[in-house]
């Protein structure tokens, strides 16, 4: 497997977890299902599951090349990085989900949040000296950009096959079950 493959496998997770969220938790429905069950454990799983949409994002879509450590430079599994290592492959179309992604990030703030909030539990953030950051994400605009990444990624990775004389990819074409897998839920919850 390629490391844009695991990428892609990465990005339909996400969009995954984003339209599960968004059914389970931005509706009344969802949020009353869950919570009758149990109002503490409700709260539990929306922390994770916004959590993980968070450090995702911002681990796939915004971090950069890597991170030093005591074992010597990190590289990431990142959209920049992959973009890197693959430039050649980017043709013009393809650009064009490029731009298109870097007007969608600077809509969100999503690094400070994940920086100050979640990963590095700084304190002032923590004990209310300085105001939480926002990290701006809404459903509509996060699945836009993730969408975009995952065209831009299923691209490449297609120009790579022809490249290579691959006869099959062993990423999807996009025919994830996305959507539903949180109503899906919500039903099940409601027979209990």
């Amino acid at each position: 497997m390629l490391d844009i493959d695991r990428f892609i496998f990465e990005l339909d997770r996400l969009i995954t977890a984003v339209h599960f969220y968004d059914e389970v938790y931005c509706n009344e429905d969802g949020v009353n299902a869950i919570s009758s069950l149990s109002l503490e454990a409700a709260k539990i799983i929306q922390r994770s599951i916004h959590n993980d949409i968070v450090l995702s994002t911002a681990r796939l879509v915004f971090d950069g090349k890597g991170f030093n450590s005591s074992e010597g430079t990190r590289e990431n599994l990142s959209q920049y990085n992959l973009v890197c290592n693959y430039k050649e492959h980017i043709d013009p179309e393809l650009e064009k989900h490029r731009t298109t992604i870097a007007a969608l990030k600077k809509k969100f703030d999503i690094k400070s949040y994940r920086d100050l909030v979640i990963a590095h539990n700084d304190k002032p953030t923590i004990t209310g000296k300085i105001s939480i950051p926002k990290h701006k994400i809404d459903t509509k605009t996060l699945l836009n950009l993730l969408d975009e990444s995952r065209s831009l990624m299923f691209g490449i990775r297609l120009k790579v096959a022809k490249n290579n004389k691959e006869t099959y990819l062993p990423v999807t074409d996009g025919k994830v079950k996305r959507c539903g897998v949180g109503r899906d839920f919500v039903r099940r919850i409601k027979r209990i």
